[in-house]
């Protein structure tokens, strides 16, 4: 396979753009089934099991090799090739459900290498993605390995795709709304999975490029009310997702401090020992910040 995919990628290093758009059809059909392979391999029963625990170097390859094939091609080219390639992702018939989720697995792998690599070239591709992102994080079962790295490749896969939009992409509400509701409701996941490593990068990068008063308020206002869970999970990770966008946005989130203060003061006296010694720390970044005490307006 590697052998096969190295060649490949140096026949599309040296023809010239205008023989990659020739044969973009075979190329692309190439590589869409060397992206299937995750799935493909699991649906045999007989399959080298040293093979499979290398699949993901497999796929860095493949991914790398489709890149170099992007780079040859113009937006009119690649385009179609692109919502082709999100139509294919959920082509898999819904009972098999491990086989779309692996499907769906490789394609975000080449999504975080496309838009970690292109950048702000390539921010409106977003709009391909969206509903695709929204449904995973919606129906994702974490209990299920597969389906967990799956959340977790999107929430990645998003917070590339902030983090680099220089076009107010994801200022404009239709796009915003999609994601932002979906992000704040994945703290409900709090009580079985690590959220700092994906899901606030992700939220703390949105708040960053959707950079509204109207925006921010209301993503702010969703996870003030989530400090009032019943779960010390919940509460502690939104306290960390606050001091994260305290930390980035600075004096720009604390215009919303008036907000916050009653909810501060409500944890400052959580049950949970966790819970407040975060909430601690939150307060002294803001002060930090402020330049002053919040004691006074603690009280």
């Amino acid at each position: 396979m590697r052998e096969y995919l190295n060649i490949l990628g140096i026949a599309i290093d040296k023809h010239s753009k205008n023989d990659i758009s020739k044969n973009v059809t075979v190329l692309s059909s190439t590589l869409l089934n060397t992206i299937d392979l995750r799935r493909v391999l699991h649906s045999k029963e007989e399959v080298d099991g040293e093979f499979i625990r290398h699949v993901g170097q497999v796929e860095d390859i493949v991914n790398d090799v489709a890149l170099r094939m992007v780079y040859k091609l113009n937006d009119a080219a690649f385009r179609p090739i692109f919502s082709q390639l999100m139509e294919w992702a959920t082509a898999v018939p819904k009972k098999d459900v491990t086989g779309r989720t692996l499907r769906l697995l490789s394609v975000y792998g080449f999504l975080s290498a496309f838009f970690g690599n292109l950048k702000s070239i390539v921010t409106n591709y977003a709009t391909y993605v969206v509903e695709s992102a929204v449904s995973v994080l919606k129906a994702a079962d974490i209990s299920r390995a597969e389906e967990r790295d799956l959340w977790r490749r999107v929430l990645q896969v998003l917070a590339q795709c902030f983090e680099h939009d220089q076009d107010d992409f994801w200022q404009a509400p239709a796009h915003f709304n999609a994601v932002a509701p979906v992000l704040v409701s994945q703290f409900a996941h709090a009580t079985t999975v690590d959220l700092t490593r994906e899901l606030i990068p992700a939220i703390v990068e949105l708040a960053a490029t959707a950079d509204s008063q109207e925006h921010q308020k209301e993503l702010n206002t969703s996870l003030l009310k989530k400090l009032r869970s019943e779960q010390a999970s919940v509460r502690l990770t939104v306290v960390k997702c606050q001091q994260a966008l305290t930390d980035k946005l600075g004096e720009e989130w604390l215009a919303m401090l008036p907000e916050m203060l009653p909810y501060i003061s409500e944890l400052q006296e959580d049950d949970d020992e966790d819970v407040e010694r975060e909430t601690n720390r939150w307060i002294l970044g803001i002060e930090t910040i402020l330049g002053e005490s919040l004691d006074s307006m603690l009280q």
